[in-house]
């Protein structure tokens, strides 16, 4: 379903090439959206490859790979569609004044792009943070370390994670199946 939201979205418009980085900035980062609206220009370093910000959330720095299609994306919208204006605030409203995206107004655009793409969201989450939820869920089953998720969602520790992947540990210990220890 995130393939079919970011394929979904036509970028020959501003709006397109705006709402395009949102939803890659959400999906494949896992970026909450107060740190979407606040994200700026320095925190982008392309000779490292990374987006480096300290989180709104948790006042924790946080490094994410400026991933391939992403600098594409983003370089496309700065050149081809960012209003001309003074803000370091890389995602800035399109008419004027411009002003930095609210964090409302980005899970407004998510909404709207899963729902354009024909995705149903009638029964569960949706907007930025369920983008969040896909991205840990897709890294678990791709077997990705449970701290590796961990480190990529920003979160202070793993009790955390395993809450957004739904893993009931307790859950888990009382239905496990006894390993036998060697003997016969």
């Amino acid at each position: 379903e995130v393939k079919e939201l970011v394929n979904s979205i036509d970028v020959s418009s501003p709006k397109g090439k705006r709402d395009y980085l949102i939803c890659l900035l959400v999906s494949q980062l896992g970026m909450r959206a107060g740190d979407v609206s606040r994200l700026e220009f320095s925190n982008i370093h392309w000779d490292r490859e990374t987006i480096e910000i300290v989180q709104q959330k948790t006042g924790n720095p946080l490094v994410l790979p400026l991933l391939r299609n992403l600098r594409f994306a983003l370089l496309d919208y700065w050149k081809n569609s960012r209003p001309n204006c003074d803000s370091d605030t890389i995602l800035v409203t399109l008419s004027k004044p411009h002003r930095c995206l609210s964090n409302s107004f980005l899970a407004g655009i998510v909404t709207k792009r899963l729902l354009k793409a024909d995705i149903d969201i009638s029964a569960r989450k949706h907007g930025c943070h369920s983008m969040r939820h896909s991205l840990a869920r897709n890294l678990l089953s791709g077997n990705e370390a449970l701290s590796t998720i961990t480190g990529i969602l920003g979160h202070e520790n793993s009790n955390t994670t395993r809450r957004y992947l739904g893993i009931d540990t307790r859950e888990l210990r009382r239905i496990s199946l006894e390993v036998p220890n060697g003997r016969s």
